[in-house]
């Protein structure tokens, strides 16, 4: 199903028809997933990360900036675009009895997200963020493809 995040595939059910009693009672879980590319590993360099880069990807979440990072800089193997392939980033929301009181023909998707993030829900940019400490991706790539924690889900 499209949707723009895992709380986003509520609405998407409600709009074809489905009776938000029943996803309230059924639904046990949904997932999101972007795919960002993943740093060629013949000529991936290392390099550094923003303060505010890192703030802003993590936010509202405080995780520790990785001591190294690496960034694309191209050779023969990726032909010169410093990247080789794809790799995932997901963001699973369990529905807890909070969420499912949420879900209705009128469901505020920011209020949804918001209580799975407070029931421990980590957005799309914190599994980014572990990809970059992994050295599988970069800062750029993840927020080009995962929307803010928070706020306006229209950005997408």
């Amino acid at each position: 199903m499209h949707a723009t995040s895992s709380a986003g595939v509520f609405n998407r059910l409600i709009e074809m028809g489905v009776e938000p009693f029943l996803l309230a009672s059924a639904s046990v879980a949904s997932i999101s997933q972007r795919l960002v590319r993943a740093l060629c590993p013949h000529c991936r360099e290392t390099g550094s990360i923003d303060d505010d880069a890192w703030k802003s990807l993590t936010a509202p979440y405080q995780m520790p900036k990785p001591a190294n990072a690496f960034v694309a800089k191209g050779c023969l193997e990726c032909r010169m675009t410093g990247y080789m392939g794809r790799v995932g980033i997901y963001e699973m929301m369990t529905l807890s009895p909070a969420q499912r009181r949420l879900i209705s023909a009128e469901t505020d998707l920011n209020k949804v997200r918001e209580q799975a993030m407070r029931d421990g829900m980590k957005p799309l940019r914190v599994s980014g963020a572990l990809k970059i400490a992994a050295g599988l991706t970069t800062v750029e790539e993840v927020m080009k493809v995962a929307p803010p924690a928070t706020g306006d889900r229209r950005a997408v």
